[in-house]
């Protein structure tokens, strides 16, 4: 689904440059010049991509009451695919042996005539595919939100997401950065004066090595260490130990209400060391479940998992993944006036921001205490509950502190 109604999958960005104050006619010719059809960017595999309005896939009539929601820019990039199937190629093939076979009445095609049926099959599909026979359309939602200047992408697929950052560069001039975790932890130590404690990071160890391991890698595998998107995984880690062990809520900042949540639905859990695999449960309340205890027991760590979040007095509901801060089926509170589609789509979009704000504050919260002094503490201390074997408690706190990333 989109952003305009049910749950939403998404990926975050952060957009390099000044982002435009308001969504004017100057934007939207930038996006008409970019439009499928018109101004669309190629890839080898032969595939398109431009912009579609949003409203459906065929729509390329760009205005500010499509395009102009809640202070952000509401597009869909639609991609063109005209490849033939390669089970199609080798039908036609096939088609144009039996009928060499028929023509010279032998049982079997030389090596040559062999050659030339599949040349043969392989103009026949060339040809019907510029004749638009294979073409298939894809369009994916995507909001900037001209106040944060962050993308919001309705995908979180590798080759969607690198064919939507070159048109957004194409069509905007500006680069995209994914909003991973450790991104946000580099932007949140860099605001809060603590870059020299983001630099001096290490994977953190919550449980023994197994047998075998390369203890010197540490627990996460060379790429990952240096992006230091574990700490996404360690974030979970976190979370968990937080909403099972302790059951004092720390005041944000300012004031403001909280968040609190617990896990819910799902979690998978894999291997710090890359040895003992993985494990995916599916119930109501995984983190309570034996085989949830005994794999965090043994060294697994939580990297995706469903979150009740209650945030502002409103609940929402999601499954993370930790370390790309990918975000699937989430659920918003339901708007107070769902007969106008405007005005659902505008509140969604605000509780779509206040999700974002009790995410950002919860892992924010975690990076103060990972790079402060106290955290050889605090890592005792989980390793401890961790080996009791036993991680049960009471509903905690997902978040100290209320700011958005």
């Amino acid at each position: 689904m989109g952003f305009a109604s049910g749950p939403v999958t998404f990926k975050r960005f952060f957009v390099a440059g000044a982002a435009p104050k308001r969504v004017d006619q100057d934007l939207l010719d930038r996006v008409e010049q970019r439009a499928i059809g018109k101004g669309t960017v190629s890839a080898r595999d032969g595939s398109e991509a431009g912009w579609v309005t949003g409203d459906h896939i065929l729509d390329t009539k760009f205005d500010f009451a499509k395009n102009a929601i809640a202070e952000c820019l509401y597009l869909a990039m639609r991609v063109d695919a005209n490849k033939p199937p390669s089970e199609i190629v080798r039908s036609y093939q096939r088609i144009h042996e039996q009928a060499l076979l028929e023509k010279s009445g032998r049982e079997f095609l030389s090596r040559q005539e062999r050659r030339e049926a599949r040349e043969a099959a392989r103009d026949q599909a060339e040809k019907e595919a510029r004749a638009g026979r294979f073409r298939r359309m894809r369009q994916v939602p995507m909001l900037w939100d001209l106040t944060r200047n962050q993308v919001y992408l309705a995908a979180t697929a590798p080759a969607v997401v690198d064919r939507f950052a070159v048109l957004f560069k194409e069509t905007f001039g500006h680069a995209l950065t994914a909003a991973t975790a450790g991104e946000m932890a580099s932007r949140f130590a860099g605001a809060a004066r603590l870059t020299g404690a983001y630099e001096e990071l290490r994977p953190a160890q919550f449980t023994a090595p197994p047998e075998g391991a390369e203890i010197d890698r540490g627990a996460a595998p060379a790429d990952e260490a240096r992006s230091r998107n574990y700490l996404g995984t360690e974030w979970l880690t976190w979370l968990w130990y937080r909403s099972r062990h302790e059951e004092i809520e720390v005041a944000p900042a300012g004031g403001e209400e909280g968040a609190t949540g617990r896990f819910e639905k799902s979690l998978q859990l894999d291997c710090a060391y890359r040895m003992t695999g993985s494990v995916a449960l599916h119930t109501d309340d995984p983190s309570h479940s034996p085989e949830a205890v005994a794999a965090l027991t043994a060294g697994k760590l939580p990297v995706r998992a469903g979150l009740q979040i209650v945030h502002r007095g409103e609940a929402y509901a999601c499954t993370v993944r930790g370390d790309m801060m990918h975000f699937s089926g989430v659920l918003l509170p339901a708007a107070a006036q769902p007969d106008n589609p405007r005005v659902l789509f505008e509140e969604r979009t605000a509780r779509l921001r206040d999700f974002l704000d009790a995410v950002s504050a919860s892992y924010n919260d975690f990076l103060k205490q990972r790079l402060s002094s106290r955290w050889p503490k605090l890592l005792a201390a989980i390793r401890a509950w961790i080996a009791t074997g036993s991680p049960v408690g009471t509903e905690g706190t997902l978040t100290g502190v209320s700011a958005a990333s």
